[in-house]
């Protein structure tokens, strides 16, 4: 694919691709400054409007799995104008509905097709560009990815102070049509659309698994019983899924047998990981600084700014280190920084300044955006051109179970003692945990790579 196609058109569909992914990702944290405000305005109580974000994050988990399908069912031009236009159908019903419910379906449009958008521009650039450009390109996907949920809250509490609540749907209609119209010029279709026989079963199965562990996950510190009973049925369904994905010949929905490639399914797991202990602590800090230090939501917001500026701004220049240097050092730099920033998070009190809070979320985030793009560019290391989609969709399914299992963990482990401060130092304390088991993969990950060279 990418023989024919100029450096110029390459440059000019990922920056399509990726603006419309970062509008598409950044709706998933925008909602959540303003849940409070929604709340007085639509009469709901808090389990009712939580329904916003969490209704937003079960539906992307539960289309994500059927995203490799669309993408060689349908071609990738009629995909991709098709996702944006829902989502900008989604975001005009957002932007002129005052009531829940409406709101609500608004809500779940935008990540039905957001998260189409976002597994189809990895998934095109990784096809568009040459197997030794993938660092870099992975850095550009990340840089997209962790950048638009962190901004979320701080451009949603500028807005919440400034705008009517209206905005933070209508905002983004200029530059969804904006990219329908650059789409419809300059997309031609790449890919080749494939006569694959549509698996009711696996959809289904795949719809209600994921969709019940990521439901049970949301429940478990309200309704434990429920939660377990939901978690239970969705191990079941999703075994079966899994079993009938092995036992396909063919076509499977999702490839289930990528995870025996060493690479992919050891940084895959390592990615689940780093991904809740990002989720978390974007989670857990708010609540201190709010809680606690009493700083409004827009102070939280900026606080955090600088952090997942650095991340992302950072993410290209770390792809295009890792094509030259590999992994190795990149990696270790970065459990480093994340291990040195648990141990002040473990330690904070009343008295902790907000400056220090900045900087050590700073350190935690440079930190982890060298994990996240060094280990998600070697998952894909030995991954071939045809294979991409099917890889890029398991890897986000996952990605998004374990950011949802290890924050409500988090959540949970905050919520055990009587003393919400000693519940945040806990929480921080099990993100040390997890953090000493990346370095138990890593570790594992290396020997076994030179122990198979020699």
């Amino acid at each position: 694919m990418n023989k024919t196609i100029s450096n110029n058109t390459r440059t000019l569909l990922m920056v399509i691709l990726l603006v419309m992914s970062f509008t598409a990702t950044l709706n998933q944290t925008l909602m959540v400054t303003a849940l409070p405000l929604m709340m007085n305005i639509l009469k709901v109580n808090l389990n009712t409007v939580q329904w916003l974000t969490t209704g937003y994050v079960l539906t992307l988990g539960i289309i994500t799995p059927i995203s490799a399908l669309l993408f060689e069912k349908i071609g990738n031009r009629s995909l991709f104008l098709t996702s944006t236009f829902i989502f900008l159908i989604g975001t005009i019903i957002g932007a002129i509905s005052n009531t829940f419910s409406f709101i609500l379906l608004a809500r779940i449009i935008q990540a039905a097709s957001g998260g189409v958008i976002v597994t189809f521009t990895q998934i095109l650039l990784l096809k568009l560009f040459p197997v030794g450009k993938r660092g870099i390109v992975i850095g550009y996907i990340n840089l997209v990815i962790s950048a638009a949920p962190a901004i979320g809250p701080t451009l949603s509490g500028f807005i919440l102070n400034n705008f009517k609540w209206h905005t933070l749907f209508s905002m983004t209609i200029p530059i969804t049509v904006t990219i329908i119209i650059l789409g419809f010029f300059f997309l031609p279709n790449y890919s080749e659309v494939k006569n694959i026989k549509i698996d009711i079963l696996s959809i289904t199965s795949s719809i209600f698994g994921f969709g019940l562990l990521l439901s049970s996950f949301s429940l478990f510190l309200t309704k434990p019983l429920l939660g377990s009973i939901l978690l239970i049925g969705g191990l079941i369904i999703s075994a079966y899924f899994v079993i009938r994905q092995l036992s396909s010949n063919n076509s499977p929905l999702l490839n289930i047998r990528l995870l025996k490639n060493c690479s992919f399914r050891n940084m895959t797991i390592a990615i689940m990981i780093i991904f809740g202990i990002l989720m978390g602590t974007e989670t857990i800090l708010p609540l201190f600084t709010e809680n606690i230090l009493g700083l409004s939501a827009l102070d939280t917001g900026l606080l955090m700014l600088p952090g997942a500026a650095i991340m992302s701004l950072l993410s290209p220049v770390i792809g295009k280190m890792y094509d030259k240097y590999g992994m190795k050092i990149i990696s270790a730099v970065g459990i480093v920084l994340v291990i040195i920033s648990c141990l002040p998070m473990m330690n904070m009190t009343e008295q902790t300044s907000v400056t220090s809070i900045a900087i050590v979320f700073t350190f935690r985030m440079l930190g982890l955006g060298l994990l996240m793009t060094a280990m998600t560019t070697e998952a894909f290391k030995q991954i071939s051109q045809n294979q991409v989609n099917h890889a890029i969709a398991l890897n986000n399914t996952l990605r998004q179970i374990g950011a949802s299992f290890f924050n409500t963990l988090m959540i949970g482990i905050s919520s055990i003692s009587t003393s919400f401060v000693d519940g945040v130092r806990w929480a921080f304390g099990g993100t040390l945990v997890m953090a000493l088991i990346i370095v138990g993969i890593l570790l594992n990950y290396f020997y076994n790579t030179v122990k198979n060279n020699n």
